[in-house]
C-alpha cells in the first residue's frame, strides 16, 4: 500500500489565499467555496492527477472561519447552507480524475486566539485584514463544545458521504477524515511545541477523546480511514494507541540543520524503527526546501526526489510534499522531480501522469 499525494491545504488564485475559505461561507459575509470557483479548482485537479497524485490532503474548517453556523453561545449548530455544496463539488472534481481526499477537518489554528488574517472583499476583491479576536478554544474547552461540535457538525458531514448518506455516491473519493492538522502546538502536556498563541492549551486526554469519538463517528458510518498527524516526530508514539481508532497516522517533517534539538529528521529513519503498529504516511515536508523556504530557516540538501524515493524504499505508506499550493514560504512542488517518479514508479502514480 503506498499512497502518492501532496498537500492542497488550500486553494490560492495567486491573488487571494482561501485559507479555511474554500468550504462554505465564511464569518464576514462572503461565500468564496469551491462551488464558486469550480473551474479554477477543476483546472488544478486536473493538473495535480497529470502530475501523478492519487490523494490530495485537504482543510475544512481550519479555525473555524468558514461552513460552520454558531449560537449566540459561539457553539456549533449545524453546517451553514453552503458546506454541503461546496465538499460536493470537490469530492466530484476529485473522483473525476481519479484522486481521493483526505479531509482535515481543524487546523491547530481552531485553538489560536486574536490572529490576524487577510480577506477578499466579496465584491471589489480588496484585501481587507480581520481578525477572529477570540477564537475557538472554547468549544473544545466545554463538554456542551465538545458534543456540540461533533454531534451537529462532524456527524453529518460524514454522514453525507456514507453507507446511507445522501451522497454516498461521493463517498469513494475520500480516503481518510483527519480530526485537527498537527495538534502538537495545542496540547498543554507537550510544553516544548507548545504555541505561543494558545492561551488555553488542550489536556491531551481530551484531545484524545474527541480524535476518538471523531474515529467512531467515521467507522460507524463509512468504509473510509481515520487518521491523524504529529507535527513533530517524538510525539508521534501519541496516535499508535488502539483505542484511539486510527487507521493509519502520519508524521511531518520540516527539519532545521541550525535547530537539530526543535525535532529529529525524519529523512533516513525507516518506519520498522518508529515502533508503530500501524502504516504511517510522511504526511507533510518541504517540496523544494533547497529552493524555497521561509526567511531564516536552514533545511538540510535533501530534494524532493530524495524523499519520494526514501519513502517508497523505507516502507512508508505515501509521501505528501507540501505544497500544491505554494502560499508560504516553501513554495510549489517542482514539476520535472514528479514527472521523474511517475517514470520510475507507474503502477503507484495516477493513470493520467504526464
Amino acid at each position: 500500500m503506498y499512497w502518492h499525494g501532496c498537500n492542497y491545504p488550500w486553494s490560492t488564485d495567486g491573488t487571494t489565499v482561501y485559507y479555511g475559505m474554500d468550504f462554505g461561507a465564511n464569518v464576514w459575509g462572503a461565500h468564496l467555496g469551491v462551488s464558486t470557483r469550480r473551474h479554477d479548482i477543476a483546472r488544478d485537479f486536473l493538473e495535480m492527477a497529470s502530475l501523478g497524485f492519487t490523494v490530495v490532503r485537504w482543510f475544512v474548517f481550519a479555525d473555524g472561519r468558514s461552513g460552520i453556523e454558531y449560537d449566540a453561545r459561539g457553539l456549533p449548530v449545524g453546517p451553514d447552507s453552503h458546506l454541503f455544496t461546496d465538499i460536493d463539488v470537490a469530492l466530484e472534481i476529485a473522483a473525476r480524475v481519479d484522486i481521493q481526499l483526505v479531509l482535515v477537518l481543524l487546523d491547530h489554528r481552531w485553538m489560536f486566539e486574536g490572529v490576524p488574517d487577510m480577506i477578499a472583499d466579496p465584491t471589489s476583491g480588496v484585501l481587507l485584514e480581520a481578525s477572529l479576536p477570540d477564537g475557538r478554544a472554547h468549544i473544545l474547552h466545554t463538554q456542551a463544545g465538545r458534543e456540540a461540535l461533533l454531534r451537529s457538525v462532524v456527524e453529518p458531514l460524514v454522514r453525507r458521504y456514507g453507507f446511507a448518506g445522501e451522497r454516498a455516491d461521493l463517498g469513494s473519493a475520500i480516503l481518510a477524515f483527519e480530526f485537527m492538522n498537527e495538534p502538537d502546538f495545542i496540547v498543554e502536556e507537550w510544553e516544548r511545541d507548545l504555541s505561543r498563541h494558545v492561551a488555553r492549551p488542550l489536556r491531551f486526554e481530551t484531545l484524545a477523546d474527541l480524535v476518538t469519538q471523531c474515529s467512531a463517528i467515521v467507522h460507524r458510518h463509512t468504509r473510509v480511514f481515520s487518521t491523524m498527524a504529529a507535527a513533530r516526530l517524538h510525539n508521534l508514539w501519541a496516535w499508535n494507541d488502539e483505542s484511539l481508532g486510527l487507521d493509519f497516522v502520519q508524521v511531518h517533517t520540516y527539519p532545521d540543520i541550525r535547530h537539530t534539538s526543535r525535532d529529529a529528521d525524519v529523512f533516513g529513519v525507516p518506519v520498522a524503527s518508529l515502533g508503530m503498529s500501524k502504516p504511517v504516511v510522511l504526511g507533510e515536508f518541504p517540496g523544494n526546501a533547497m529552493e524555497q523556504h521561509p526567511p531564516g530557516a536552514s533545511p538540510p540538501a535533501t530534494t524532493l526526489d530524495d524523499y519520494l524515493e526514501f519513502a517508497v524504499k523505507a516502507g512508508y505508506a505515501g509521501a505528501w510534499p507540501w505544497s500544491y499550493s505554494g502560499t508560504d514560504g516553501y513554495g510549489r512542488i517542482p514539476v520535472a522531480t514528479l514527472q521523474s517518479f511517475a517514470r520510475r514508479y507507474p503502477a503507484l502514480v495516477n493513470p493520467r501522469a504526464r
